[in-house]
């Protein structure tokens, strides 16, 4: 989808570009395309940095693998988790849940759509440090006092 978005957006800066000379106040709709072409792109390329198209766990870590055009692969131990946020962590109906290796400054994120990311994100918070665990607690409970109010 971005792809194409990208491409349309392009479509539309070439007549810009080209007129610029022509009307000078085509520079304010052409620095907003290129403005939203950067943005959207470099959300993008950041979510294809941290999402897994692969990711196991056992009793100690979790194994990601199969990045978007990359062939490295992530280990996280969860000893060495520093921070738990977003989509279910934070009490959250969507949004990527984000996993953060402070020991290796690493980061990973994960969809609720991901298949058993329910249980993965219950595997991981019964295995992080308890202070971590607390934290990650106290923001479910608080978002469902705030629902219940």
């Amino acid at each position: 989808m971005n792809f194409i978005i990208t491409i349309l957006l392009l479509l539309y800066t070439i007549p810009l570009v080209v007129f610029l000379s022509e009307k000078i106040v085509l520079a304010f709709p052409l620095i907003v395309n290129l403005l939203i072409i950067f943005f959207l792109n470099r959300h993008y390329f950041h979510l294809y940095k941290i999402l897994p198209y692969q990711i196991e766990s056992d009793e100690e870590k979790i194994i990601c693998s199969k990045f978007y055009l990359s062939k490295k692969e992530i280990v996280i131990y969860y000893n060495d988790i520093t921070l738990l946020s977003g989509g279910i962590f934070e009490n959250k109906i969507s949004g990527i849940m984000n996993v953060l290796d402070g020991k290796n400054n690493v980061h990973i994120g994960f969809y609720k759509k991901l298949n058993n990311s329910v249980k993965l994100a219950t595997i991981i918070l019964s295995k992080v440090n308890r202070e971590l665990y607390d934290v990650a607690l106290e923001k479910i409970m608080t978002g469902k006092r705030e629902v219940n109010k």
